[in-house]
């Protein structure tokens, strides 16, 4: 996103009403359905616009967005990426999450059930690192098939968050842009600036969300999409991946047409 294009999105969150992160976190739903949309990142401040006067933006530090920086773990044989490839159920994705704005750090396990419910459970690490160690592993043998000798560390991952409440139901939404991927060694780097990912995160009907109409307005549709997966498949191109490439056909349109636009 260019300087213009984030500060004009600044301006607009400046409009929203804010909230605290412990308001945000009674509205965690930790246990919760969820759609995902992939749009450029130009559509931000039109739909930023018109979700004003239905939700509320967490504020940290007088900031209204979040830098996140993400490591994920996988097995040698990367089982959680091809389980995920391969649609397969009760599948897990496991993380170490910074939140920059806080300097906290959790390692976080999510799984999806056979209902397409996903279920995120986390451990506050206190020392900060990013290494699973005996406390860690105990926490993963708790609600995992995998244990620490099985696990490393295969992408890291960067991005902007902004998180909105709505005020009437239980609906959190989450607008994450200025995506980049790396691996965990090496300088191997897929930097996607021209892409946006908006989730909503429900526990009832996803039909009345203001934000899922806000988004049908503006022609943006429900699509899969795993930052994970997306990162993985973009960087090592040797994975199996079938399954991923329309998705990612639509990551490199959308980021291909932004910076051509930008650089006109």
């Amino acid at each position: 996103m260019s300087m213009s294009s984030q500060k004009n999105v600044e301006e607009i969150l400046s409009g929203f009403k804010a909230i605290s992160l412990d308001d945000v976190q009674k509205a965690s739903l930790l246990r919760r359905k969820d759609s995902k949309f992939i749009f450029s990142v130009e559509k931000l401040p039109v739909i930023l616009k018109e979700l004003q006067s239905d939700y509320d933006v967490l504020e940290i530090d007088k900031k209204r967005y979040q830098n996140y920086h993400t490591t994920y773990y996988d097995t040698s044989k990367l089982e959680m990426y091809n389980m995920h490839h391969d649609g397969r159920v009760n599948r897990h994705k496991i993380r170490f999450r910074k939140y920059d704005s806080t300097d906290i750090v959790f390692l976080e396990v999510k799984k999806k059930d056979p209902k397409g419910v996903t279920t995120k459970k986390r451990l506050k690490i206190e020392n900060g690192n990013t290494i699973i160690l005996s406390k860690e592993e105990e926490f993963l043998s708790s609600c995992t098939p995998y244990r620490n000798r099985n696990m490393y560390p295969v992408l890291e991952n960067t991005f902007n968050r902004i998180t909105l409440v709505h005020r009437g139901q239980e609906e959190r939404i989450t607008l994450d842009y200025q995506l980049n991927f790396s691996k965990t060694q090496g300088d191997v780097i897929v930097d996607l600036p021209g892409v946006a990912i908006g989730e909503i995160k429900y526990q009832n009907r996803l039909s009345a969300s203001v934000f899922v109409g806000v988004l049908k307005r503006n022609k943006i549709s429900p699509r899969r999409f795993s930052k994970y997966c997306t990162g993985m498949a973009m960087l090592n191109p040797e994975l199996k991946q079938n399954l991923f490439k329309q998705r990612i056909r639509r990551v490199n349109k959308l980021n291909k047409l932004y910076l051509e636009n930008i650089n006109k």
